[in-house]
């Protein structure tokens, strides 16, 4: 029942123009930044550890920027229920997309890894531009809300993809690469690893952290080619997608990631305020995770 009062409120809202549900987005932006102070603090938390040598005033200029924008997507992701292909392309503009091509044709699994950067959602429209016949998925996460988690689905099915759920994504991209037609497979990857087992860690933004080596470890075992979609923000709901080849870091366990990471960080630091900063990434440093490890393993024993 909850699913089909969702799904009906936002069909409604989706069948506005994007000026209107933008001015509705300006109307949410100030309930968040004056009456409500979603996440207030975890924001701040962040943008002071990742800038510490800005002033006050410049850091308060990325977190308006950032509440804005946040606000823009929410109204931009409803609105994938009713928008058109012609409207989507005179908004969003995809470069490189012909290397993903000429991988297709040789070949090799695609991994695209991106991150919560400017509209991630939309971001799949790069699907619209391949030329080969080309099967793609999403890896994806669920929510622990079923309605909200069925919505987004249905909402991700807008650009002809499969949604995977994480803890399938080994077996079933195993079985895609037994397959003859070429895949190419999704992974937002700059969110926090959810398992105690399967934890590594760099320097992310000037912070210790922690990062998911899944589309890695998957892709050594099909011989997957890795790219990046590297975002800008070209004006308000339009953006400029370039796929790049990922660059390996040498002496890294996890090269491919480590160098997505590294084009990842330049992404957000060119334009801050499209990056998620309302997740709390940097709540323990490596020295401390160690210390919780050894605390954990003495009681065990």
């Amino acid at each position: 029942m909850l699913y089909y009062l969702y799904a009906g409120l936002f069909g409604t809202l989706a069948r506005l123009p994007l000026s209107w549900l933008y001015a509705l987005s300006d109307g949410l932006y100030w309930i968040i930044t004056h009456l409500w102070h979603y996440r207030r603090r975890v924001v701040r938390d962040n943008l002071q550890r990742v800038f510490p040598d800005r002033s006050p005033e410049e850091r308060l200029a990325i977190e308006h920027a950032f509440y804005h924008h946040l606000c823009d997507i929410i109204f931009e992701i409803i609105k994938l229920l009713h928008i058109s292909d012609e409207e989507l392309k005179r908004r969003i503009e995809v470069r490189g997309t012909e290397q993903l091509d000429e991988c297709a044709r040789q070949g090799h699994p695609i991994f695209l890894l991106t991150g919560h950067y400017g509209n991630w959602e939309w971001a799949q429209h790069i699907y619209s531009f391949l030329k080969e016949d080309i099967t793609c998925t999403q890896i994806y996460r669920p929510t622990r809300d079923w309605p909200t988690n069925e919505l987004m689905l249905h909402l991700r099915g807008r650009f002809n993809s499969t949604c995977i759920r994480q803890k399938q994504a080994v077996r079933t991209i195993l079985r895609m690469k037994k397959d003859v037609k070429p895949f190419l497979t999704t992974f937002v990857a700059d969110q926090h690893p959810n398992s105690e087992i399967m934890k590594h860690w760099t320097t992310f933004l000037g912070q210790d952290s922690m990062y998911i080596t899944g589309a890695e470890e998957i892709g050594r075992k099909v011989d997957a080619q890795y790219f990046y979609v590297d975002i800008r923000g070209t004006g308000r709901g339009r953006y400029l997608l370039e796929c790049r080849e990922v660059q390996p870091v040498e002496g890294e366990e996890f090269p491919y990631t480590i160098g997505y990471l590294h084009m990842m960080e330049d992404t957000i630091l060119r334009q801050p305020e499209l990056w998620l900063w309302s997740h709390r990434r940097w709540y323990i440093s490596h020295e401390e995770y160690n210390k919780k490890m050894e605390k954990l393993k003495s009681i065990r024993k």
